[in-house]
């Protein structure tokens, strides 16, 4: 973040480090941005944890952590930057998972997380429709981001386990940043100006397959 906030400038891009579970948090970034943009029309929210557990082990704490990461950042900028928009509306994208439609084993609070986010976005998109602000999701599959990176080093075979994650995409690969991001820009468009409340896949055909199955 330090380095494209470098590289495009103060007036285009900051940085504040804080606790995105945190309501005080959200109150100075939500603040900052606002004066450093002059206004804002558009939200980003994209925050989460992910933890390896099925409804048998996962760990209790674990569970909470995730489930605060992933929807406590969603209820808490949403909040505040909807009434900082203008009248003439504006545009939240909420990135989700893949994992919010399509069960992955192993990770009962991800899941559950994840769907959780894609039900708040259709629900914010019904309550702030009188505000003329739009709210959707997009839902990756596998995308190779540091998180993603990280969990992957951590399996027996880091190599084998992501040649199979790859394999579970029709598509024959992963997706990339830039494909997430080109959506969201999208979303964030007047192009998408009558789109709201939906849930964007992108996900190379894995649903596909998981419907199959």
């Amino acid at each position: 973040m330090e380095a494209a906030a470098t590289r495009l400038g103060a007036g285009c891009a900051g940085v504040m480090a804080g606790d995105a579970t945190e309501a005080s948090s959200a109150d100075r970034v939500a603040a900052a941005a606002a004066e450093a943009l002059g206004g804002i029309d558009c939200l980003v929210i994209s925050a989460g944890a992910t933890a390896i557990g099925s409804v048998i082990d996962a760990k209790l704490a674990e569970v909470r952590h995730v489930l605060d990461a992933n929807l406590l950042p969603l209820f808490l900028y949403a909040q505040r930057v909807a009434t900082l928009m203008p009248e003439a509306g504006g545009s939240i994208v909420v990135i989700a998972s893949i994992a919010g439609s399509v069960p992955h084993a192993e990770r009962l609070a991800y899941c559950a997380a994840k769907s959780g986010a894609i039900g708040m976005a259709r629900q914010m998109a019904l309550d702030l429709a009188p505000r003329r602000i739009r709210v959707n999701a997009v839902s990756p599959s596998l995308v190779l981001t540091e998180l993603t990176r990280e969990i992957i080093g951590k399996a027996d075979d880091p190599e084998a386990t992501l040649a199979a994650r790859r394999a579970r995409h029709p598509i024959g690969r992963l997706g990339t940043a830039e494909e997430v991001g080109a959506a969201v820009a999208y979303l964030a468009s007047d192009q998408a100006g009558w789109i709201t409340g939906q849930d964007f896949r992108l996900d190379g055909g894995l649903s596909l397959r998981a419907a199959s199955a």
